[in-house]
């Protein structure tokens, strides 16, 4: 019964602590040639006791700030958040000026969110890191406490996990004493479906409440590294899909910054097979980690310096989704802030329609040259902007989806065609399965199937029945037809599928007479 109402009071001090604890000021406030914004906001009385915050979410310059007219603080690194602590400058009860200039830009200056936040002066929540042990099930909980009490020893901490989404998840909640500002513990993750990939976005969310302040951060259960070179995830090998994202977002004239907007983002390019998005020169804001946590995508950001990717891995470290960062010429694996070198050797695919894909991919595929690809052209500045960004590409074109999928997925069907066939020869294909899955397919049937231009199916029949191993491009069986037995000639589609007729690839062939 102890532990019932523990939690019941601790979900009803979260609900009160994110109900008072933000201010949002205007965004943009006001603009001027130095990008100087200014707002007078009121800021509630019983902040009086608290630690105030101004929080920035995407400065695009160097930052300088004036509460009231007293110089409160600066920040110079350039599209992360800027936090200044202005509680001296802060009068509450009444209303105060804020004042922030950013450098090197005429408007625009500050992207996203511009708001006060507060926490309780005597004692508040400095810093949270999570280090996840997929493995072991638990998560090791990094917390750094700051406050003007003399001693943290008078407070418990109070800590609840639950997997996100799932109202029946199991609910880890611990309790235990505060034995001083820095404190570090393993906590359970009760869920058996815990993992994070592409296949399974497994996010959980950590609450911490330590006196009267309350935090919530979100986590995933993942670890990432090299083995003999080949990139890894959950002690499994990972097969990139990727794209190239450029800071050009053209149906909405700036960088999103919301996570609605990134949610249908990533899951376009999701339900286009695609699991692998590397930004060209930038990293993205917090909202494209959070839908690309939720969706199963594998991110590499880029970072200008080596403070930058310092910066970029505290900040968004704790996302499952940051599994890889660029910095010059040089490619990283990012791991519970390890960071490891890594050559993907990744097959660059060029293509201004769906046909230069399809050829592209599965040349790739099938010369075994490299386990990745990377699209250009899909929502980046290359050829003709009609990527999956674009209205053509939108939730209603489910025709395009289907086609896409065929050559670009986890499972894709593939076959070598000869280059000429007649009407009196027999027909050979040999038949190839590409497997990226997390896993062998075990007792699958591959199938194929011979159709006319009106889509009368001709012929068909078994091709193989039995185990595809997880990444190889090995020949699964053969198509062997005698075309004389149809009498076709002209047009055919072959289409060959693996498991059932939603996984299938096809392809045009001409019979000669």
């Amino acid at each position: 019964m102890k532990q019932i109402i523990s939690t019941i009071a601790f979900l009803v001090l979260a609900l009160q602590a994110a109900a008072q604890d933000v201010v949002r000021l205007l965004q943009p406030a006001y603009a001027d040639s130095g990008a100087v914004y200014r707002q007078s906001v009121y800021v509630p009385q019983k902040w009086d006791k608290c630690r105030v915050v101004l929080f920035l979410e995407r400065p695009l310059g160097a930052t300088a700030v004036k509460v009231n007219g007293v110089d409160a603080g600066a920040d110079t690194l350039v599209n992360y958040p800027h936090q200044l602590d202005i509680t001296e400058q802060i009068v509450a009860g009444q209303r105060n000026t804020i004042e922030v200039s950013v450098a090197g830009h005429d408007t625009h200056g500050v992207m996203g969110n511009i708001e006060l936040r507060s926490q309780p002066r005597r004692l508040y929540i400095n810093k949270v890191r999570t280090h996840p042990r997929p493995f072991m099930g638990t998560v090791r909980i990094e917390l750094a406490l700051s406050g003007q009490s003399p001693d943290f020893g008078f407070y418990n901490v109070q800590t609840m996990i639950q997997r996100e989404g799932v109202d029946t998840a199991k609910i880890f909640v611990d309790e235990r004493e505060v034995r001083g500002s820095y404190m570090q513990y393993d906590a359970l993750v009760m869920d058996d479906n815990r993992l994070w990939d592409e296949f399974h976005p497994n996010i959980f969310r950590l609450a911490l409440g330590v006196g009267s302040d309350y935090q919530e951060y979100t986590f995933g259960m993942r670890e990432a590294g090299v083995v003999d070179g080949k990139l890894y995830l959950n002690r499994h090998p990972v097969y990139l899909r990727g794209c190239v994202m450029d800071d050009y977002f053209p149906l909405w004239g700036s960088m999103p910054m919301d996570e609605a907007t990134w949610m249908h983002i990533m899951q376009r390019l999701s339900d286009y097979g695609l699991n692998h998005v590397r930004f060209r020169g930038y990293c993205p804001p917090d909202a494209a980690f959070k839908a690309a946590d939720k969706v199963g995508m594998y991110l590499q950001p880029e970072a200008a310096s080596v403070a930058d990717m310092n910066r970029l891995t505290d900040t968004y470290g704790h996302h499952p989704s940051l599994v890889l960062v660029t910095l010059g010429q040089d490619t990283y694996v990012y791991n519970d802030r390890v960071l490891t070198p890594v050559a993907l050797n990744q097959c660059v695919v060029a293509g201004p329609d769906m046909l230069a894909y399809k050829q592209g991919i599965e040349r790739v595929l099938l010369s075994g040259d490299s386990v990745h690809y990377l699209l250009t052209g899909i929502c980046d500045r290359q050829n003709d902007f009609s990527g999956v960004l674009h209205g053509r590409w939108d939730d209603t074109d489910k025709a395009a989806l289907r086609q896409f999928n065929q050559f670009c997925r986890a499972i894709v069907p593939l076959a070598k065609l000869p280059q000429s066939v007649a009407a009196t020869d027999t027909l050979r294909v040999p038949v190839y399965v590409y497997n990226a899955m997390y896993g062998n397919l075990q007792g699958v049937r591959t199938s194929y199937y011979l159709a006319d231009e009106s889509g009368k199916v001709l012929a068909g029949g078994l091709v193989a029945n039995g185990d595809v191993p997880l990444d190889t491009i090995q020949q699964v069986g053969e198509v062997v037809l005698p075309l004389d037995s149809i009498q076709a000639q002209g047009k055919v589609t072959l289409m060959v599928t693996v498991g059932s007729n939603a996984v299938r690839n096809q392809w045009d062939l001409n019979i000669n007479e």
